[in-house]
């Protein structure tokens, strides 16, 4: 959903940098999230998302870039309009459940009653008003997710963060919370959740920010993103050189899945080959088969939001700007 042009953004990040001694870190990372929208922020592991986060929740200080939230600067006003679930889950197992959801929504500003009136209002929205005494260590691994998410969302915020939602979560659960989201989202809220599921990102989002080696590579409508899956397939092969060769014959380009695949002879490699337009699969098939490239698996890239990803994220990035489509 585009935000109005005299709307402020609820979040936006621009130019973001923060490096490390190690070398993992953030070098240009850009990003909005409208009034009213989900979006979904993904990358490979160690492409930055955890600490983009802690960029804009003033968690950690980047060395480049700024970060703001509803048209001004991060302040402890500002904050307290931002829902955060973190990836490192850690509820204090002897907590009642209803106190929990109440400490946190007093951490925000709420008074004692409001705070555990919206605890209770919650509890009974995701079915579990009847386990709010219960300590925390005595839930399901599904249940004590849930009951962190009703910790976030339980002040009221304008704006959720959060890392992997729906984690460890049964069908049932998810979609009690795929609900709370909905609501929200209708009462004007946003939504930034970082996920590895692209079935997530495309069941819940409208929006999806890429990152590929600390940097925005992808920013924009899901649709869009999805239009960007390539043409070409998924190969198994224990012939690497055999399937370069078949994907050369027909003009087009191949690559392993993983960076750290040495490529050993006789090893089984996922590779992936990008075909031109007019050329089909069942013609790079038989370029593998007079090739003498043994095939183990083989499935056409599909046009969705996977097939875009690994388009996206395995391309060399823009050095003058990301490829993104801003909210008008």
């Amino acid at each position: 959903m585009a935000a109005q042009a005299d709307t402020p953004l609820p979040l936006e990040a621009i130019g973001l940098a923060k490096r490390f001694g190690h070398g993992r870190g953030v070098e240009n990372v850009s990003l909005s999230v409208p009034r009213g929208s989900i979006t979904a922020f993904i990358g490979a592991n160690g492409a930055g998302k955890s600490t983009t986060l802690r960029c804009i929740l003033g968690l950690i200080r980047p060395d480049a870039g700024r970060v703001s939230l509803f048209g001004g600067p991060v302040s402890r006003k500002s904050r307290r309009l931002v829902g955060f679930l973190p990836e490192e889950r850690g509820l204090a197992p002897r907590d009642r459940v209803r106190d929990v959801i109440a400490f946190h929504a007093r951490l925000k500003g709420l008074r004692r009653r409001q705070a555990l009136d919206a605890a209770d209002t919650l509890l009974r929205r995701v079915g579990l008003a009847e386990r709010g005494r219960d300590q925390v260590g005595s839930l399901s691994k599904g249940n004590a997710q849930r009951v962190q998410l009703l910790c976030a969302i339980a002040h009221a915020p304008k704006l959720l963060i959060l890392d992997e939602p729906l984690s460890g979560l049964d069908p049932v659960a998810q979609g009690d919370i795929l609900a709370l989201f909905a609501e929200f989202r209708a009462g004007g809220g946003a939504i930034l959740f970082s996920t590895h599921s692209m079935a997530a990102a495309e069941s819940l989002s409208d929006r999806v920010v890429m990152l590929a080696d600390g940097r925005t590579v992808f920013e924009g409508p899901l649709d869009d993103a999805a239009d960007r899956a390539p043409h070409g397939a998924m190969v198994v092969t224990t012939d690497g050189e055999a399937l370069l060769g078949a994907a050369r014959a027909v003009g087009g380009d191949a690559h392993p899945m993983a960076t750290d695949i040495s490529c050993h002879e006789g090893e089984a490699v996922r590779w992936r080959v990008v075909l031109p337009a007019a050329v089909t699969h069942p013609a790079l098939l038989r370029a593998l088969a007079e090739h003498g490239a043994p095939i183990l698996a083989f499935a056409p890239i599909k046009s969705d939001l996977e097939g875009a990803f690994w388009d996206l994220t395995s391309s060399s990035p823009p050095t003058d700007g990301v490829r993104r489509r801003r909210a008008a």
